[in-house]
């Protein structure tokens, strides 16, 4: 619901009044993710890209290679709902890829 300005009363949020309750600790915290545990998002995998012309793409055939932007050993970029939140090595699990986390990225460095 939207109210005007004239009918609802807005005071300033003090960021202190946030951090005392981000600090009350470990059980808290877990109150919380349990709002968010069963949420589906969708976690992806880039091992690189390439640019090319629409003519280029439209030319491509089997057996043709599309070289990417990155060496062979450079680590696998993981992205949550599309944001960069770790790196990783790509590894066999039984009969299809798996990746092996090697580095979860801090959010303030991202």
């Amino acid at each position: 619901m939207i109210q005007s300005n004239e009918q609802t009363e807005v005071q300033p949020l003090k960021l202190g009044e946030l951090g005392a309750v981000a600090g009350r600790g470990g059980a808290w915290l877990e109150r919380q993710l349990d709002l968010v545990r069963d949420i589906k998002v969708t976690v992806r995998a880039s091992m690189g890209s390439s640019e090319m012309t629409i003519a280029a793409l439209f030319a491509l055939r089997e057996g043709d290679v599309v070289t990417l932007d990155r060496d062979t050993d450079a680590p696998i970029d993981i992205l949550l709902e599309g944001n960069l939140i770790a790196r990783g090595q790509l590894v066999a699990a039984g009969d299809r890829f798996g990746l092996r986390i090697t580095e979860i990225l801090d959010s303030g460095k991202l």
